[in-house]
């Protein structure tokens, strides 16, 4: 059960981290779209960066070992993913930490109905460190989905169309569509 539960909670982090990987003819043409993280909560994320590790203890499976035998990654694949998450865990954490102090902060201009120009400011402060998160979790897609082979893009293709239409499953079991 523990590994199913980490495997639901990896597809939903790969969907809340990748739109979706869509290919048009060959594996060169892919192209792969960052989410748009100002929908998302930060402390959310912050929490799932922190606490996901590339490597568990000996009792669990962690994500990346999931990962790596569902996509059949090899073992130079699994190494290069494992460096990928810990780049973009390197360049996010700050980012996304920045972007929280300064969500507080605005919570606190607004509550005490600071000067516009300051709020404002805030707000051009955060979309920024968004903007740049997002880039830099496109870089990672990019770089991930790079070293797979045309069967690996297509399972992660998947994974990523399946996340879509996971929340709207439970639609479809009342009335016996599946």
């Amino acid at each position: 059960m523990k590994k199913t539960a980490i495997a639901f909670a990896l597809l939903a982090t790969l969907h809340v981290c990748s739109a979706g990987a869509q290919t048009s003819g060959s594996k060169s043409q892919t192209i792969t779209s960052a989410p748009d993280l100002s929908k998302l909560s930060i402390e959310k994320i912050l929490q799932q960066l922190q606490t996901t590790k590339p490597q568990s203890s000996s009792d669990e499976t962690s994500p990346l070992e999931v990962v790596a035998a569902f996509l059949q990654l090899t073992p130079g694949q699994t190494g290069e993913l494992g460096q990928l998450l810990q780049a973009r865990q390197a360049k996010l954490v700050p980012l996304l930490q920045a972007a929280q102090t300064l969500t507080q902060q605005l919570g606190v201009l607004l509550n005490s109905g600071a000067n516009p120009v300051q709020v404002g400011a805030v707000v051009i402060q955060i979309h920024t460190l968004q903007m740049q998160a997002t880039q830099a979790q496109q870089a990672f897609l990019t770089q991930f989905t790079a070293i797979l082979d045309s069967g690996q893009l297509q399972k992660l293709q998947a994974v990523q169309v399946a996340a879509q239409l996971q929340p709207i499953l439970p639609a479809f079991q009342p009335i016996f569509l599946f």
